[in-house]
């Protein structure tokens, strides 16, 4: 039933068309004028559903034909809501600081990267990570090419203290022996073990990264939103409610 949003009358009738070509619609009672499925008129149970449903593995299509929104309103709701992930990725209080009770904590940390891609195949973006494994936590990412200034990339974006004191567990990629200190760096495929299946429960959640499907991103920007967003979510879950 279409309700005014501002007075929550019933008693609505069509008028006419926007610039847009859009149905317009006004209310009997206040008067107001309104068009269906704009970020004013979708109620904010339905926002926690888009918002929930945006780390899950469903598309922006299909999150339309769930909840019965336009592609436009879901699109610009995600962009807003993607938008709202910290550049830190929501990282855990522990991680902040290595020191507890005036000791130094011992910490490794797993970098690996993905394959992903924006537009089409061959537009490749790599998703670099680095993982800690014990906490499952993000510590931070990069999405660039596959070479070594995008493993220095990922390197400047690891917390100052985390990149000093840490000692880092990679597979053979030769590009992480170019940024990580000989002294503190393990190298091996049995050295990545739990990053690699932290990539499987993302390739099962995030419908962008699914090998062989249609829900591709389009755009640079909104691809890494998307996947910042979804790192946030990620790391917030892991953590205990306080």
């Amino acid at each position: 039933m279409t309700t005014c949003p501002q007075c929550h009358s019933t008693k609505i009738k069509k008028n006419g068309l926007t610039h847009y070509g859009k149905q317009n619609h006004k209310c009997k009672k206040c008067g107001r004028q309104f068009v269906l499925n704009n970020l004013h008129t979708v109620d904010g149970t339905l926002r926690e559903i888009a918002r929930r449903a945006l780390c899950e593995r469903i598309s922006l299509r299909g999150i339309c034909r769930l909840l019965g929104v336009s592609l436009t309103w879901m699109l610009n709701f995600a962009v807003e809501t993607w938008a709202t992930a910290p550049e830190d990725l929501g990282l855990c209080e522990e991680l902040k600081s290595l020191r507890t009770a005036n000791r130094l904590k011992i910490i490794g940390l797993q970098l690996d990267e993905a394959w992903s891609f924006v537009g089409r195949k061959k537009n490749k973006a790599w998703i670099w990570v680095a993982f800690e494994p014990n906490l499952k936590q993000v510590v931070a990412f990069h999405i660039g090419g596959r070479g070594k200034d995008s493993a220095k990339a990922l390197w400047k974006k690891i917390p100052r203290h985390l990149r000093r004191y840490c000692y880092f567990e990679t597979d053979e990629w030769e590009a992480y022996s170019a940024v990580v200190p000989f002294e503190r760096h393990y190298v091996g495929k049995d050295e990545t073990y739990h990053v690699e299946g932290f990539w499987s429960g993302v390739r099962a959640r995030v419908s962008r990264l699914v090998r062989k499907c249609l829900s591709f991103s389009k755009n640079w920007k909104n691809h890494v939103a998307a996947i910042r967003y979804y790192f946030w979510q990620f790391n917030l879950a892991q953590q205990p409610y306080i």
